[in-house]
């Protein structure tokens, strides 16, 4: 799976795709005039006046949606490679994990490493206890 943004992105869109490409150990590519390749997966931000709105999902023919609202700024250092997993409520965080291809750990979330916490109409990014970012659903 690779993330990138729309052809010609915000710097805040630039800067959120980057920050979960790192958080998610996924490549980020700067798309420029590319065209997605249809052998693989894409997460593309999108954007909405400039600012990060959602995300689709393409891989092959088909395509999810999911919207949301950032909540904070990302930071935009790299960080270690580590597969997250998905914790939270299990209907709803099964759906979050199936998107970001990721496993569902269970309903209460692990002391340490990196996990997307499912809350009700919010997904929160936390690294070794710390939040890194939130995105209202």
């Amino acid at each position: 799976m690779l993330v990138t943004t729309s052809r010609d992105p915000s710097s805040k869109a630039r800067r959120f795709a980057r920050a979960l490409a790192s958080f998610l150990s996924l490549p980020y590519v700067n798309r420029g005039k590319q065209n997605l390749e249809e052998d693989e997966t894409w997460l593309i931000v999108i954007e909405d006046h400039g600012n990060p709105a959602g995300l689709i999902k393409r891989a092959g023919d088909q395509t999810e949606q999911m919207s949301f609202q950032l909540s904070g700024d990302p930071e935009g250092r790299r960080l270690k490679r580590c597969v997250p997993k998905v914790a939270g409520e299990e209907m709803a965080a099964t759906a979050i994990a199936k998107f970001f291809e990721l496993e569902w750990h269970g309903s209460i979330a692990p002391a340490r490493g990196r996990i997307i916490w499912v809350a009700p109409n919010a997904l929160e990014f936390v690294d070794e206890g710390l939040a890194k970012f939130r995105l209202k659903i």
